[in-house]
């Protein structure tokens, strides 16, 4: 049976994932070249020196070609696409793949003012839990997911 205040958690973070439009989905996304012309400049250049090298060369054929512009396209795959993962309370605390891309974010992203009081106020979490959480808001002055999620841990 679900826990309902997990369920409140994963509700808050899909309010979250809405409004930053993590859907998992990779975008078409020019920021690396903006970010980084010289970087990319220098990249295109090697390969077009990497290019000339295998085209003046009589050791090298058609499949080195191939081969070299398949890493060249392949590279850039990954410069020009970006993957906004969306937070899941399943990945708290856990070794998950996609928190390569969203670093720790439960321990990075404050949650809402609004979410605690209502959490406070609400009847998911016991009167220790509530304590508890009290102490630790008054304590720092914010909360971060993991937090939350380690109330009942």
């Amino acid at each position: 049976m679900p826990d309902p205040f997990e369920n409140l958690l994963q509700q808050e973070l899909d309010q979250i994932n809405l409004a930053e439009n993590r859907n998992d989905r990779p975008y078409f996304d020019v920021s690396f070249i903006k970010q980084y012309p010289g970087l990319y400049g220098l990249m295109c250049f090697l390969f077009v020196i990497t290019m000339g090298v295998l085209l003046g060369s009589s050791l090298f054929g058609t499949i080195e070609y191939i081969v070299c512009c398949a890493i060249f396209a392949v590279c850039n795959f990954f410069f020009f696409f970006h993957i906004n993962p969306s937070y899941r309370v399943k990945d708290i605390d856990k070794g998950a793949l996609k928190n390569c891309y969203t670093g720790d974010w439960y321990r990075e992203i404050h949650v809402r003012e609004a979410f605690i009081t209502s959490l406070l106020s609400g009847s998911v979490l016991s009167e220790e839990e509530k304590v508890r959480l009290k102490n630790l808001y008054v304590k720092k002055g914010y909360l971060y997911f993991a937090d939350l999620y380690r109330l009942r841990r």
